[in-house]
C-alpha cells in the first residue's frame, strides 16, 4: 500500500526528517498534509496516522 504512493506524484510522498524521523506524509491538497508511520506486521505494512496538519500560507 504504502509503496504504491509513490507513484503517485501529486501526493508528494516523502518520508520526514528532523523531530518528524520516523513519519512519512502525503498531501491531501494545497491545505491539508497526513502525517503516519509506517510499520511492517505479519509480513503486511500497516499505516497508523499521527497527524493532520493544515499548511499555512508562508510559501504563496
Amino acid at each position: 500500500m504504502v509503496t504504491t504512493l509513490t507513484q503517485y506524484k501529486s501526493l508528494n510522498y516523502e518520508k520526514l526528517k528532523g523531530d518528524k524521523a520516523g513519519l512519512s506524509s502525503v498531501r491531501v491538497n494545497d491545505q491539508y498534509r497526513i502525517e503516519f508511520e509506517e510499520q511492517v506486521k505479519d509480513g503486511e505494512i500497516i499505516a497508523t496516522i499521527c497527524n493532520i496538519t493544515e499548511l499555512s500560507n508562508h510559501y504563496k
